[in-house]
């Protein structure tokens, strides 16, 4: 089969950016510090963003929303050589597909699809999984990334032979995993049919980076590269240029900074732009995820996230 290069999704780093809030009790876009905050990872040289993805918080905002979003960003960032994965929401696939069109016409090039585990793993199988990928990708108008996030779908998992069938569609180009299964990374990265179709994993998670590289991973999506994008692109080439020590090292140091983002999620990583940054004055995200961060909690990651601002800093 002959793919088209628009269809490959590159590999690299590419960062699921938070949605940023007007702090005014109205919870509206603040648009200004969005297109500020891209901007700012495409000058570090970033892959590319998820933009409305579950950093995102898809969920909290209309399709108007998040196409808002994509537009000026899209606006601001015409090259095309920088990626945006339109974020989709937990959806039925009529939903999905009709964003996906207007995704497309705003300039995204690929769309990420969460794995639907509404109804939980005695009903899900791995069959409508299939059933569920095959329909969203035959009326998509942009390739499709799947979103394979067990922890926020009740447990529903992809299994090997269920990506080995989705990867024949030529629609369907890739998959963010965004749980530690290594046994998975391993039988996704070195598969020679998900090779043969051009189907490319990614880890959601960077603080496995360098794991998840030995096994032919091609790279992260992960929220970390939000707040130090230089750094990650730093950990991939350090890996890919043979230095295994150093990449090791640093991916120690990535890995500390990362705890932080594990227990705080959004919160975590929206705090923290706006102290090293000053990117947004509401650091929450819309209710329900609109309560204040725990700082006292916070602190026993202040000296991590320090260590690594400092590497950051002498990129």
């Amino acid at each position: 089969m002959t793919f088209n290069n628009s269809f490959v999704i590159p590999k690299g780093i590419f960062t699921p950016i938070p949605t940023y809030f007007k702090d005014d009790g109205s919870y509206s876009l603040d648009l200004e510090t969005q297109v500020k905050h891209a901007k700012m990872l495409y000058e570090s040289g970033i892959n590319g963003l998820v933009v409305s993805g579950s950093m995102g918080e898809a969920s909290n905002m209309t399709m108007k929303e998040r196409c808002s979003v994509l537009k000026a960003i899209r606006e601001a960032i015409p090259d095309s050589n920088f990626k945006l994965i339109a974020g989709m929401p937990p959806s039925n696939y009529s939903d999905i597909i009709e964003e996906s069109q207007i995704a497309s016409d705003l300039g995204a090039n690929f769309i990420i699809v969460l794995v639907p585990g509404y109804f939980g793993t005695k009903l899900v199988t791995q069959q409508g999984i299939i059933d569920y990928f095959k329909i969203v990708a035959d009326g998509s108008s942009l390739p499709i990334m799947i979103y394979n996030y067990p922890g926020v779908v009740n447990g529903v998992d992809i299994e090997v032979s269920t990506f080995e069938e989705l990867a024949k569609h030529p629609f369907i180009v890739g998959v963010k995993l965004t749980h530690f299964n290594l046994d998975t990374y391993t039988l996704l990265g070195k598969n020679p049919i998900l090779s043969a179709n051009n189907f490319t994993p990614f880890t959601g998670l960077g603080q496995v980076l360098v794991p998840a590289l030995s096994v032919n991973i091609k790279g992260a999506i992960d929220g970390l590269s939000g707040i130090f994008p230089k750094t990650m692109l730093k950990l991939l080439k350090l890996y890919e240029s043979g230095k295994f020590e150093q990449a090791a090292d640093l991916q120690y140091l990535v890995t500390r900074a990362n705890m932080m983002i594990g227990e705080f999620n959004v919160y975590g990583v929206k705090y923290t732009l706006k102290q090293i940054y000053d990117l947004g004055d509401c650091i929450t995200g819309r209710p329900p995820l609109s309560t204040n961060i725990d700082t006292e909690k916070y602190k026993k990651y202040q000296n991590d996230i320090d260590l690594l601002l400092k590497y950051e800093n002498s990129l």
